[in-house]
């Protein structure tokens, strides 16, 4: 199995039309939105690729996200458990909830540790939170509480977010002035790429800036992918972020500002990032240990980005904001498109805390794969 976790943004940040918005209560926005709990051994609805997931405890778990044709959401379960991995399935919204096939976002983080994402799933200081969009293309959010808690519908519906409906969508969580942030990373139908931030600082609220401005586009299919590259309890997030922008991928970041940075990684926008399209996503790990790794993923687009079927991998620089020399993966099934990574943020070595979820179609019947960067590898039993 290999691991990886999607998230991808351009540069060129211009801090245009920052606004804010107070929140009203989750239990006001909850009211009509029905939030259920079936755990499956498989999916019996027609299923699009893997979105997104995050992993947790050292590797030894994984969440991962994706949507069903009738407009479903689920999360999927992955935990190695020896001699066998085990999967599951957990139904979070039911038939007509999500646009089909379009982007999700995740985030998860533990609250009152020093660094990292070590606690279980069902510990009470869990935090996790997932972004969809609806039938008209706006932001919805779930947030997971912890322990007993489990899923809520979140407040960023209430900002009637409209993205471009088949871009990409990125999530990062952070701590800022000693309080819980998440960011949302997505592109409007102008194709400017933008950033939302809720705090739960003072009065919880969500905040809006231009992180690409229209001029510097991205393009109308383009994946969007973000990592943080600091602990999760450090003064104020690292963050580094990559998008499609004229049949190259792009890269931004963050540290007390936005500034470009320097990779143009050759990728064919029309491949974009639909069902099946070809994708990329970046992976980040050590990030607890005070030695991030960043790597880029991609599908091979059958021209200058590499074969088609291939998936490639290449290491992201955060200081000098370059990327090296990329190598294909060799993976024991083929083919592989669409793409998502996830890493663990407190794996001291790749291989158990990286992992990948592709989608394939050889045959003309979709097929998802779940790989770890150990070899391992396995089907998934989604339809």
């Amino acid at each position: 199995m290999c691991w990886i976790l999607s998230s991808l943004f351009f540069i060129g940040w211009c801090a245009f039309g920052v606004s804010s918005i107070a929140i009203p209560s989750i239990d006001a926005l909850a009211e009509g939105i029905n939030v259920e709990k079936r755990q499956l051994t498989s999916v019996p609805e027609n299923s699009f690729p893997v979105k997104s997931a995050f992993v947790g405890t050292a590797g030894h778990w994984a969440k991962f996200f994706f949507s069903t044709d009738n407009g479903k959401l689920y999360m999927g379960t992955w935990t190695n458990t020896a001699p066998s991995l085990a999967y599951g399935y957990e139904e979070l919204l039911p038939a007509g909830s999500v646009k089909a096939n379009t982007p999700i976002a995740s985030t998860m983080w533990d609250l009152n540790v020093s660094v990292g994402s070590g606690l279980g799933w069902t510990h009470a200081d869990k935090r996790a939170r997932v972004y969809y969009l609806d039938s008209n293309d706006i932001i919805q959010e779930l947030i997971y509480g912890g322990g007993t808690a489990g899923w809520s519908a979140g407040t960023i519906g209430a900002l009637n977010i409209a993205t471009s409906g088949t871009s990409g969508m990125s999530a990062i969580s952070f701590k800022l002035n000693s309080a819980e942030s998440v960011s949302v990373y997505y592109a409007e139908s102008s194709g400017a790429v933008k950033e939302t931030t809720w705090t739960a600082s003072g009065t919880p609220q969500w905040t809006t800036v231009t992180v690409v401005s229209s001029a510097s586009a991205a393009y109308a299919l383009s994946p969007i992918t973000f990592v943080n590259t600091n602990t999760w309890s450090a003064a104020a997030p690292s963050i580094r972020g990559f998008y499609g922008r004229a049949n190259t991928i792009r890269d931004v970041a963050w540290d007390t500002t936005w500034s470009t940075g320097n990779v143009a990684q050759s990728f064919i926008d029309s491949t974009g990032s639909t069902n099946g399209g070809y994708s990329f996503s970046a992976s980040a790990w050590k990030v607890d240990v005070g030695t991030p790794i960043v790597h880029l993923f991609w599908c091979g687009d059958g021209a200058a980005a590499g074969t088609l079927g291939t998936v490639y991998r290449a290491p992201y620089n955060i200081t000098a904001k370059t990327l090296g020399a990329s190598t294909a993966i060799s993976f024991t099934q083929a083919p592989h498109s669409f793409i998502v990574t996830g890493a663990g943020t407190n794996v001291a070595t790749p291989p158990n805390g990286n992992h990948l979820f592709a989608w394939g179609n050889s045959t003309g019947t979709p097929v998802f794969w779940h790989y770890r960067l150990n070899g391992d590898s396995a089907q998934l039993t989604l339809h």
